[in-house]
């Protein structure tokens, strides 16, 4: 990570690495950002300031996105101060803008702000929508359209634990077929996007000997 060189100034914006840290005085500081690292749905900037027990620190990060303010966040306190921000993520181009001021041992502050950092925002892995728990009489047809969210299409589904005599299309999502042998299955389903990402929920079927209630 590149060291960063800050100056103790009070409205002059110093340009600095998009992910950095620096010290001053009793009080180091830590910026990070703009990325979309931990939440590709997500773009996200931040400034963490460590100082020594009785310091007072103050942060604040803005986020803008193509010139326009889409995000901001600030925080104070004893020893240290936080602020994280973050926007849904839409391509274009961003900059974090940092301003951080302590008391001890005197009184300053300072601003920075991150390169331009152009993000294409990627879509998010495939999420599979849970159904729910299932129920099946023995002998009987079973159907049941799985689905999912996010990520590219089209998906590849695959599945375990499903009852006896059922199978799901891995290119519908479809789980069907003439269960055979009753008992309480565990079922995973998961799916798999154009771009080689899963995703999978899980759930319960029950499969009764006959239909009655108490089975």
């Amino acid at each position: 990570m590149a060291a960063l060189a800050i100056t103790a100034v009070a409205a002059i914006l110093i340009p600095a690495p998009a992910s950095a840290t620096a010290a001053a005085g009793f009080c180091t500081f830590r910026s990070g950002g703009p990325n979309n690292w931990s939440n590709p749905a997500q773009v996200s900037a931040e400034l963490l300031i460590s100082c020594d027990i009785g310091s007072h620190a103050y942060a604040s990060v803005h986020l803008y996105r193509d010139g326009t303010l889409v995000g901001s966040d600030d925080d104070s306190g004893l020893g240290g101060a936080w602020a994280i921000t973050a926007a849904s993520c839409v391509p274009g181009n961003y900059v974090a803008y940092w301003y951080a001021s302590v008391s001890d041992p005197t009184p300053e502050s300072y601003r920075w702000q991150s390169p331009s950092t152009s993000i294409s925002c990627a879509p998010p892995p495939p999420a599979v929508v849970n159904p729910g728990s299932q129920s099946t009489y023995i002998y009987d047809s079973a159907y049941l359209q799985m689905t999912a969210t996010g990520g590219t299409a089209p998906y590849s589904w695959s599945a375990s634990g499903l009852p006896t005599g059922t199978s799901i299309n891995s290119s519908t999502g479809v789980i069907a077929g003439t269960v055979t042998q009753f008992g309480t299955y565990t079922v995973t389903v998961s799916a798999t996007d154009a771009a080689g990402r899963s995703g999978s929920t899980q759930f319960t079927w029950l499969v009764r000997r006959e239909a009655c209630p108490t089975c």
